[in-house]
């Protein structure tokens, strides 16, 4: 997997949707050598009123996807 340049937010498609508009989306960076994966809810579909559900960091992309999702489960065991 290629290395994501530093200072770049990456957003990714809604990852659930609900249906009153609310979705659960990723925002991935990386500051260092470190990735952050971000897993935020945005209300009424903007992501500009968007709350964090869960952080992780990682030496990797994987790494860090990885470890979102883990804790996303913990605290959400219907997540998808």
């Amino acid at each position: 997997m290629a290395r994501l340049s530093q200072n770049v937010v990456v957003y990714s498609k809604p990852v659930r949707t609900f249906p009153n508009g609310d979705f659960f989306y990723i925002e991935l960076s990386r500051k260092h050598n470190r990735y952050d994966c971000v897993l935020k809810m945005a209300r009424d579909a903007s992501l500009a009123r968007s709350v964090v559900v869960v952080r992780a960091q990682g030496k990797t992309i994987r790494e860090a996807e990885d470890d979102c999702y883990r804790k996303a489960l913990e605290r959400c065991p219907k997540f998808p």
